[in-house]
């Protein structure tokens, strides 16, 4: 739900246009379309999401998780859960019981997706835990650029950010998933600083290909869970990442 200091979506986005700016996210609607489509969560709530409509006529769903589950639940139950299992572990099955938001992208067969994919995740509010999900599918001989983006203020109260990613790529697919974190290590105990679990995961068909880059910054604790399970033949990954923390 909305955080208590904001009484709408309105308030949030006119108080958070400052801070998009900052990072170099337009939101605003042109006449044009632009070559990257964003998702901005802050707190778990989307209050931004940009030219919806025009992937929608080209074969892309790119949404937010909560409107997936209310136009597309078909979809949406087709696949989650079945890339990371409720039971898969602990950090898993609690994202899986209270994920508060996220992001879902379905890309339709043969579609080549030439708008830039992302969404940004920020964690405003202190004393806040964000358990985010995001569920992406790439349909056969589909092709897509995802990026996400995650940071919080710092404060003097630590936070907590519980995530979790499937991933489904199909025959002849290919997906390339890139993620930016940048959060704060609180003081020499930890206190103050964000604790980070993210459970991780992709699934890759017969000729598919996943490539992932991973970048977290900060943070008191990082625990991650990033794999890629090669189910077809001749399927393929690349994983490059890092962890960087304060002395």
């Amino acid at each position: 739900s909305i955080p208590s200091k904001f009484n709408s979506k309105e308030t949030i986005t006119t108080a958070f246009n400052s801070i998009l700016e900052k990072i170099g996210l337009n939101t605003q609607e042109s006449n044009t379309i632009s070559t990257l489509s964003v998702d901005v969560v802050l707190d778990s709530v989307s209050i931004v999401d940009t030219i919806t409509n025009f992937l929608l006529k080209t074969g892309i769903i790119f949404i937010p998780f909560f409107d997936g589950i209310n136009y597309f639940p078909y979809l949406i139950f087709s696949y989650v859960g079945t890339i990371v299992s409720l039971e898969d572990n602990f950090f898993a099955t609690l994202n899986s019981i209270i994920f508060s938001g996220g992001s879902f992208c379905f890309i339709a067969k043969n579609i080549k997706c030439n708008i830039n994919l992302s969404t940004y995740f920020r964690t405003q509010s202190e004393d806040f835990a964000q358990f985010e999900r995001t569920l992406l599918i790439v349909s056969n001989s589909a092709s897509v650029i995802y990026t996400e983006g995650c940071s919080a203020p710092i404060f003097l109260e630590s936070q907590l950010h519980v995530a979790l990613v499937e991933i489904l790529v199909k025959n002849k697919g290919t997906l390339n998933y890139s993620t930016v974190q940048n959060w704060y290590r609180g003081d020499q105990s930890g206190e103050g600083g964000l604790y980070n679990f993210t459970t991780k995961r992709g699934w890759c068909l017969k000729d598919a290909s996943l490539n992932w880059v991973q970048i977290e910054m900060g943070s008191a604790i990082t625990w991650k869970y990033p794999s890629t399970y090669l189910i077809g033949e001749n399927s393929s990954s690349d994983f490059f990442s890092l962890s960087l923390v304060s002395e």
